[in-house]
């Protein structure tokens, strides 16, 4: 992942050749007192000294403990997880390897770090010397180890690590998220609910903070496509209802429920939110599915032209977007190349709908906020004063650029998976499209052999629907949208079935 700080002192002496540098010559009482009156630019490159150029080797471990605290204090992030790195590398037999392994966790939730913290702690997991930390380092531990063997496919590590994240660490219900989901992957329905269901008792929706809020919308979310898969449509729609609106997830929550009303028979309601979730509001979803499900619950009611109207909408747009994704997964390139693509909004490539899919994913977002921070820190080498021309800025340049195209790597493969899952379920819907068209276009074959008419007109209004209570009333849509209208329409539908 990273290289040792023997390779970066290679390099960088043939860097700082090229370069020239700048003598310092600083004592560890000196940068001690730099790094006491916060003046972190001056201090960095005095422990930095200190650690090249002290013979006595306690001296350069606590150099580099505290060059690393000094830079993370600064905003050089991805330089200090090096220092730490080092030391954390090092083991138990360095005084300082706890200080390190506490500063890896602390850059891991400053840098919102999807790879190099969870990677290095899962590769050199020490229980012995870890649970010297306190309660919340450890559950943070535990969260990241479990998190990495679920993402491997281990899934007997991680939930024996998720299991250990306590009920009083910020961590747990995120922990109780990826259990519940293993339990789904498990084929234990009943099991997952109770996780899902615990998250949502645990946070309390009035006093929490975005985060905790978006990890309980997940679990609500979850929670609705498990009790959808265990054939619950009704408790499944309930679930989908609590999430709240104009929320991130709400969009997410209306477009599964419309399957889910679908499936209760409540026609009228499913086109209602699939009206909403099609909106200008929404305007940058990707929303193929919505005309498969609203051309499903139009042949449901033998409304043939409205099924027609909704495949070809379908065809109109996700046709040619599939043809697009397919030439260019086809086509082989650097993973780095998926990444740059997905930010430039496909880059001619492929569509704006699908690379803004990607970017809504969670890791892909982690990893872009590295990279950018990242290429912020950059930028910032070359404005410190007291840092140019010297061989320590050299240094971290070759750690940022190293990094910053292992990340571009990382972000890519996790860009072209998204990529491929997209163009599956295209797919997927294509066929589904296709059924309709076929099933229709034979419905109305026998519809004309019997002599029924088959060409609609203007249809007659409809009752209006069901008012629920006296919070309710009626407002008929007049062909705008108004932001207050969404996730409340509903539709009245008459079977025109014979």
């Amino acid at each position: 992942m990273m290289f040792s700080k023997r390779q970066l002192s290679t390099f960088a002496i043939l860097a700082g050749g090229l370069a020239g540098s700048v003598a310092h010559a600083q004592s560890i009482d000196e940068a001690l007192r730099l790094y006491k009156k916060q003046d972190f630019k001056e201090a960095a490159i005095a422990f930095f000294d200190v650690l090249q150029n002290d013979a006595n080797p306690d001296h350069r471990d606590q150099a580099e403990i505290y060059l690393a605290e000094t830079l993370r204090k600064d905003g050089f992030l991805m330089p200090a997880l090096f220092y730490y790195q080092d030391l954390f590398g090092a083991g138990r037999g360095n005084r300082y390897y706890l200080n390190a392994v506490e500063g890896l966790l602390a850059v891991q939730r400053e840098l919102h770090d999807p790879l190099w913290v969870p990677t290095l702690i899962n590769e050199k997991l020490d229980p012995e010397g870890f649970g010297q930390l306190d309660p919340d380092k450890i559950a943070q531990i535990n969260y990241l180890v479990g998190e990495a063997s679920f993402r491997r496919k281990a899934y007997t590590d991680a939930r024996a690590f998720l299991e250990y994240v306590p009920p009083e660490s910020p961590l747990h219900p995120k922990a109780r998220y990826l259990l519940g989901i293993l339990a789904v992957r498990a084929g234990d329905g009943e099991g997952a609910q109770g996780h899902f269901k615990s998250i949502l008792t645990a946070i309390d929706v009035d006093n929490a903070n975005d985060e905790m809020k978006r990890v309980r919308n997940l679990a609500l979310l979850a929670a609705g496509r498990n009790a959808y898969g265990l054939g619950r449509f009704e408790e499944a729609s309930d679930f989908y209802h609590q999430v709240p609106r104009f929320a991130d997830l709400w969009f997410s929550a209306m477009y599964e429920n419309s399957w889910a009303l679908f499936r209760q028979e409540k026609y009228g309601q499913a086109l209602g939110e699939l009206q909403s979730v099609t909106s200008p509001y929404f305007s940058k979803r990707h929303i193929p599915e919505a005309f498969v499900i609203q051309g499903t619950a139009y042949f449901a009611n033998c409304q043939w032209d409205r099924v027609r109207r909704s495949v070809s909408r379908y065809k109109k747009v996700y046709e040619p977007m599939l043809n697009q994704l397919r030439s260019y997964l086809d086509e082989s390139r650097e993973p780095v190349d998926y990444y740059r693509d997905i930010v430039a909004d496909g880059n001619g490539r492929f569509s704006v709908e699908a690379a803004r899919e990607v970017r809504r994913i969670q890791r892909f977002k982690d990893f872009h906020f590295v990279l950018t921070h990242m290429a912020w820190e950059r930028e910032q080498l070359d404005l410190v004063k007291v840092w140019k021309g010297s061989r320590f800025a050299e240094d971290l340049k070759v750690i940022i650029d190293k990094e910053r195209g292992n990340g571009e790597r990382f972000a890519g493969q996790v860009a072209r998976a998204k990529l491929k899952e997209i163009m599956a379920a295209l797919q997927n819907f294509q066929n589904q499209v296709n059924i309709l068209d076929f099933e229709v276009a034979d419905a109305e074959r026998q519809w004309l052999e019997q002599g029924q008419e088959i060409l609609k007109g203007r249809r007659a209004r409809l009752p209006r629907p069901e008012i629920p209570n006296d919070q309710w009333q009626h407002w008929s849509f007049d062909r705008e949208y108004w932001q207050d209208e969404l996730g409340y329409i509903q539709h009245t539908m008459r079977s025109e079935c014979l």
